[in-house]
């Protein structure tokens, strides 16, 4: 049977108030790998996941910022990706969402309301021959362009 014993930070805590030590605590790190129970370091915490980047704030360039799903090279949007939006960007009133890609480069998507039409595109990356295709499904839109897929929320371009 596993059991997941969490060892040093009740221990750790413990100490610092005069209390147990940390083989006083119950298992050991090396009596839980003696024993094959999943124990993990408490000095060092779970490692964060490895795909949520650090966000982003919105400052004055962006009129807010989130962390949204995005996926790449035909893969489903199970990545996270930081993404700023700029209201009214366009004299017509439209909206600029700026995704930053793991690669560090950005992809622009452009929004009328709450309807996007398009996104920058190059010949030298390859992105100018690619497909632009948009599907709804209550108030989120899910924009794949060519290999990348993006899931926005009209929260996100309307503000609230």
């Amino acid at each position: 049977m596993n059991r997941l014993v969490v060892v040093g930070l009740l221990a750790g805590s413990l100490a610092a108030c005069g209390g147990a030590q940390g083989d006083e605590a119950g298992v050991t790190a090396a009596e839980g790998a003696e024993t094959g129970e999943v124990v993990a370091d408490a000095n060092n915490g779970p490692p964060p996941p490895p795909d949520i980047p650090e966000p982003i704030s919105p400052g004055d360039e962006y009129s807010a910022t989130t962390i949204l799903p995005c996926g790449f090279d035909g893969a489903a949007p199970e990545m996270r990706c930081n993404a700023g939006v700029k209201r009214n960007w366009g004299e017509d009133g439209t909206t600029l969402v700026e995704v930053f890609k793991p690669d560090g480069r950005k992809r622009a998507i452009f929004f009328q309301g709450t309807t996007p039409y398009g996104a920058d595109s190059a010949e030298a990356d390859g992105s100018a021959g690619w497909d632009f295709n948009v599907s709804r499904k209550d108030d989120e839109v899910t924009i794949s362009f060519g290999p990348e897929t993006y899931v926005i929320v009209d929260a996100l371009i309307e503000g609230g």
